[in-house]
């Protein structure tokens, strides 16, 4: 049994846009989680101690990359049943943004430096900043679910297309 996420993988305009996407939402998360510097000198360093947190952005990234393509691709390439799989290819769009792309924990320091809210905002992105490996493993947890979601809807509309007429 073949899995149809491999299958679709199989179009080299769907593995780029992984890529792309991929390599975009890590450099974002590698810079603001200060791994990636790029003044003065464009350098990337990996601290002993947060290793973990390297491979929770890296594995949040890949994934993010391969559901958003799969969800693309099953928006764009599978039509049939469209009301039903449309919605759950959205479904996993709005899944790996929420998972990968809106890291709250960085949202709310940049919201209260840059509106100059004061100390709540602070606060709360300090508290959010303090839990941000429980919300990155949170973040995978979600991404592995929706690949396998996205997974069987690919097979369910590959099986009702093979059946018709």
């Amino acid at each position: 049994m073949t899995l149809q996420i491999l299958l679709a993988f199989r179009q080299p305009t769907l593995v780029l846009l992984a890529i792309l996407i991929a390599s975009g939402l890590a450099v974002v998360l590698l810079y603001f989680d200060q791994f990636l510097f790029v003044a003065p000198y464009f350098t990337f360093y990996l601290p002993p101690d947060r290793v973990a947190t390297f491979l929770l952005d890296a594995a949040v990234s890949v994934l993010s990359g391969v559901v958003l393509a799969l969800s693309v691709y099953q928006v764009k390439a599978v039509r049939n049943d469209a009301k039903r799989q449309g919605k759950i290819g959205i479904a996993g769009i709005v899944a790996a943004f929420l998972a990968g792309a809106c890291p709250c924990y960085y949202l709310v320091p940049l919201l209260a430096v840059a509106g100059g809210v004061g100390g709540a905002l602070g606060t709360v992105g300090i508290l959010f900043y303090a839990y941000q490996l429980p919300v990155k493993l949170a973040s995978v947890v979600l991404l592995i679910f929706v690949s396998f979601s996205l997974e069987r809807s690919i097979r369910a509309s590959c099986a009702a297309a093979d059946e018709l007429p």
